[in-house]
């Protein structure tokens, strides 16, 4: 799991210098890049002026490169909230292919989409997806030893309660924002359980942004 906070823990409300932290993100060489589907469908309306047209070829399943260092986007996105939109990463060229994590409730319109189009997908999960049983069934199909995940609050506290993250990558702005910035681990229900974590690496970067590495403690 890599983000970017304030020192207060928000995720927004600040500068964040886009070069180097998706050179810190790059420099894990992830197989598998896990993206929320609202997440994704921000990116789209915040990097792209307007949505691309789908085209033919957005109907084939990309043929394989020789060497392709890309990871495969995994997207959970149970309600179908991206029909009409995964040929903007198909295009994407920092995107090997998508697959798409769907439950037992998704919609038959959204399967025919992505069926249509020949989109990998693994049903796992009766209502939301079973991450652990997706995870599972993906290093299967796509055996991989490392993937990475950026998103806000709502995916990352899934994740870390699930005990399905084994190291935070963190890079803290020296700033501080107004409270109604959310904050990153604002999702966590914990109770009286923590989550511990191990440093291994703190390193003040060349913009004066702190870099923090830790294991998830199991």
């Amino acid at each position: 799991m890599h983000n970017q906070v304030s020192l207060d823990g928000a995720i927004s409300g600040f500068q964040i210098d886009m070069a180097s932290y998706y050179g810190i993100l790059g420099s894990y060489s992830a197989e598998m890049f896990l993206v929320g589907s609202n997440t994704a469908k921000s990116g789209i309306y915040m990097f792209s002026e307007e949505v691309p047209e789908e085209t033919p070829e957005d109907f084939l399943k990309p043929k394989p490169i020789q060497n392709d260092k890309r990871p495969f986007w995994i997207i959970p996105d149970t309600e179908g909230k991206l029909e009409g939109l995964l040929h903007v990463f198909r295009q994407y060229e920092h995107c090997k292919e998508v697959i798409v994590l769907v439950s037992a409730k998704t919609q038959n319109s959204y399967i025919n989409y992505l069926n249509d189009r020949n989109y990998e997908y693994i049903l796992a999960g009766d209502i939301k997806v079973d991450f652990k049983k997706a995870f599972d069934e993906l290093q299967k199909i796509h055996p991989f030893e490392t993937m990475i995940t950026d998103n806000g609050g709502t995916l990352s506290a899934i994740l870390l309660d699930g005990n399905l993250i084994d190291q935070l990558s963190l890079i803290i702005s020296p700033a501080l924002t107004d409270k109604i910035n959310p904050k990153l681990f604002r999702g966590l229900k914990l109770g009286e359980r923590i989550i511990a974590l191990e440093p291994l690496k703190a390193e003040i970067m060349a913009n004066k942004d702190l870099l923090l590495l830790f294991n998830v403690m199991k």
